[in-house]
């Protein structure tokens, strides 16, 4: 029988209305229409009210389901999101807006990732009263009202807590699994791209270079206090090993729109990234750990280097962006001996 059977009940009806209606909430805010804000606000107040709705006759004709329970967070997460976007820098700030999304984007991705294990954590009621501080914000700012920075101020805060007191619950669950120090910090790097990122695009380049180094020093920290804690996870390899090349793929990206670099570069080094990933992912479902070599190992931190010489002007940065190329397919080359040298007795059992 599957995990996950989905009932089309009135609460699912009702979320996933309020999902198909967030566009529209978007199309409002980007249309030039008389009463915009208050037409804005109106909308979304109301999609904020079937939060309620749904909950309460999900609650007062028995039909929670386990699909409610996932579907219903994820859609007011979409909402909440959509609507800080759209206003980040019109009563909005960005680091407001960046710390709400990046916690509601993490609670869902470890949602996500423990539905294979059939654990689903509902929100608490704790979670609730940031979800309703937060709408009272965003509406607060559409409508230009008094306090709206306090009472953005206050929902930020609230929301961390909660993330806070989320993680602390799913410890409780899962033990060291999931909410460990080696992951914490793994998970801090990838939240450090968004501001290396926005600096970058703002030309502060010193500020962004600032980041990088942080992000790329604290890689081999998560590593050492994996290995002292004996807290090596197949979600933090897996994160780790996310986390350093999608800030390898973005900041070749930026590279080539401040005409640092030639696209063909990041051509040439996505190519094997997504191979070596895929390679890894085969790898681990079938051993149930992510592989790492020491060419792998070496490309990541080969890498870090050529973009920090790249971004300082080096002398000598060409000649290592090439071996930095050259590395990076060798890594590939040895992820795909790897999983050819993968117990067949391993293979054959997943087949059955």
């Amino acid at each position: 029988m599957p995990f996950m059977k989905f009932k089309f009940n009135i609460p699912n009806k009702i979320t996933i209305i309020r999902v198909g209606l967030i566009p529209l909430f978007a199309i409002i805010l980007l249309v030039d229409v008389p009463y915009k804000n208050l037409l804005a606000a109106f909308v979304f107040g109301m999609l904020s009210i079937s939060d309620a709705i749904d909950g309460y006759f999900a609650r007062k004709k028995r039909q929670v389901t386990e699909f409610g329970k996932l579907i219903d967070p994820i859609a007011d997460k979409l909402l909440i999101s959509t609507a800080l976007i759209f206003l980040v820098g019109k009563g909005v700030e960005l680091w407001m807006a960046a710390a709400i999304i990046a916690r509601e984007f993490v609670i869902t991705a470890v949602r996500i990732y423990l539905l294979p294990s059939k654990i689903v954590v509902p929100a608490s009621n704790f979670g609730k009263a940031k979800t309703v501080l937060q709408s009272i914000a965003i509406i607060f700012v559409l409508l230009n009202l008094p306090f709206s920075w306090y009472m953005m101020l206050v929902a930020v805060l609230l929301t961390l807590i909660s993330g806070l007191e989320y993680l602390i619950r799913i410890r409780e669950m899962t033990g060291n699994k999931i909410v460990n120090l080696p992951n914490t910090i793994t998970l801090a790097r990838f939240l450090l791209i968004v501001p290396f990122v926005y600096y970058f695009l703002n030309s502060k380049i010193h500020i962004s270079l600032l980041i990088f180094a942080l992000i790329a020093l604290s890689d081999k920290l998560d590593g050492i206090s994996a290995k002292l804690m004996n807290q090596k996870t197949e979600l933090g390899s897996g994160l780790d090993s996310f986390t350093d090349w999608t800030l390898i793929i973005a900041t070749f990206m930026l590279l080539v729109t401040k005409n640092y670099v030639d696209i063909l570069w990041v051509v040439l080094l996505v190519i094997p990234s997504i191979i070596s990933g895929v390679i890894k992912m085969a790898y681990a479902k079938r051993q149930k750990i992510v592989p790492v070599t020491f060419i792998a190992r070496l490309s990541v931190g080969l890498t870090y280097t050529t973009i920090i010489s790249i971004l300082i002007n080096f002398r000598y940065a060409f000649y290592l962006l090439v071996v930095t190329v050259a590395i990076v397919y060798l890594a590939m080359v040895s992820y795909v001996f790897k999983a050819l040298s993968m117990p067949k007795k391993a293979i054959k059992k997943k087949a059955h």
